[in-house]
């Protein structure tokens, strides 16, 4: 592993984007618009709004004037907590006071995916992809979408551009590629994927869940849209579900006026404010994961019960020159092949005693997962394979504990198998 990667991408990584500190703990939300200075941004539980006039209530339903008439349609809290991601995506673009950058917040990045693929996608159409997805990610597109007679193709190799070029039709609708992918850590050109993706007239996709805003902005490379599975890394604390778009204004403004309301798989204020509560940390919880992931990289890079550790930053890894180029420090997800099979993995899995075993991720506890049994356990063989998840992987969401205890749990429990 390179040390100089980590040192600068891991520890100074404030030094390029000092912002994005004081978005986390500032944004979306000015104490002065509310009517008492309120510190915190207020939790709005109400489901609709007393409007003053009619022609206020058609302006405000139309989108032609700002507010507020029913909870399906928005709400104030969850407002809040879309314009803090807006500017953290945001946050680096030449453009973004000018143009504008938005968001949507949905009840979970599932449905943030499912929104994306009703708005654009009508019987006949595809989606062309990456096969290196998050497991219920790769379920909603291969089963769930062709229910509605839109096809999913999946590209043979992600980071060979041809691969995504021959699959493009005047049928595809948008590109959807997962960087860094879970759990293997894959990196790819956005900036060439979203060149691609527009000299056919079509919008990239990118799922930055694993990154968050802190480590890579997939819209400063030519990214159409971003998604985050809020319930992860930007939550933190596993206090709440979410979803979200970050998109421009005008298309953010085209999803949120039809299928959002329509579909309603909107986030719960309550749920947005806890959500919203964890951003506040997340600037400083990116940095003390990036260091534990790092400690424990290094520590299963040298066990002999170990045979391949997959990290986007080590320097074996097959795209480490574009992690090296994109991220902006060291990401918390490790996967990891140990040594001997599935019977073997499952043994090492029960003897973890410190390491919880969770199928969430970007939590301030250290996860293990066993990922062919778990977050990719409803898929077929066929599809396992192609998506990279093999008996013996284990999954690691590294925390902020004493990463000591997590390294002599690991290597207690390796000696069991």
């Amino acid at each position: 592993m390179n040390q100089k990667i980590f040192l600068e991408n891991c520890v100074s990584f404030s030094n390029s984007q000092h912002y994005l500190k004081t978005v986390c703990v500032r944004g979306g939300y000015d104490p002065f618009d509310d009517p008492y200075g309120a510190i915190l941004p207020p939790l709005y539980r109400g489901v609709t709004y007393v409007m003053p006039d009619t022609e206020t209530t058609e302006r405000v339903i139309r989108g032609e004037e700002g507010g507020f008439v029913y909870g399906r349609f928005g709400n104030p809290t969850v407002e809040v907590l879309e314009r803090c991601v807006a500017e953290l995506e945001g946050l680096g673009l030449a453009d973004f006071l000018f143009r504008g950058i938005d968001a949507l917040a949905c009840a979970s990045g599932n449905a943030a995916h499912r929104l994306l693929i009703t708005h654009f996608c009508s019987s006949g159409d595809n989606i062309v992809l990456s096969p290196y997805l998050y497991g219920g990610t790769r379920h909603l597109v291969e089963y769930r979408v062709s229910f509605a007679n839109t096809e999913a193709r999946f590209v043979e190799d992600p980071a060979d551009i041809e691969s995504w070029r021959r699959l493009i039709d005047e049928r595809t609708q948008f590109l959807f590629v997962e960087v860094p992918t879970n759990p293997h850590g894959y990196m790819y050109d956005i900036r060439a994927l979203s060149d691609l993706a527009h000299s056919f007239g079509k919008p990239l996709v990118v799922d930055s869940t694993i990154a968050t805003p802190i480590l890579m902005r997939p819209l400063e490379y030519g990214a159409d849209f971003v998604t985050h599975s809020l319930t992860k890394g930007m939550a933190g604390h596993s206090q709440g579900m979410g979803g979200i778009i970050v998109g421009g204004q005008e298309e953010i403004r085209h999803l949120r006026m039809s299928e959002a309301r329509d579909e309603g798989a909107v986030l719960a204020p309550d749920t947005a404010w806890l959500i919203r509560l964890g951003i506040m940390s997340l600037y400083e919880r990116v940095a003390a994961h990036a260091k534990n992931t790092f400690s424990l990289v290094s520590a299963l890079q040298q066990h002999p019960r170990v045979r391949k550790v997959w990290h986007p930053l080590c320097t074996d890894h097959p795209t480490y020159n574009v992690a090296a180029q994109l991220l902006e420090g060291y990401p918390s997800l490790v996967y990891v092949e140990i040594d001997g099979g599935e019977k073997e993995t499952r043994r090492f899995m029960d003897a973890l005693r410190f390491c919880r075993n969770c199928v969430h991720l970007g939590d301030a506890n250290t996860f293990a997962t066993h990922c062919w049994s778990s977050t990719h356990g409803v898929l077929q063989p066929r599809e396992k394979k192609s998506s990279g998840i093999v008996p013996n992987g284990v999954r690691f969401s590294v925390g902020m504990e004493d990463i000591r205890s997590v390294i002599i749990d690991v290597a207690e429990a390796l000696e069991k198998i």
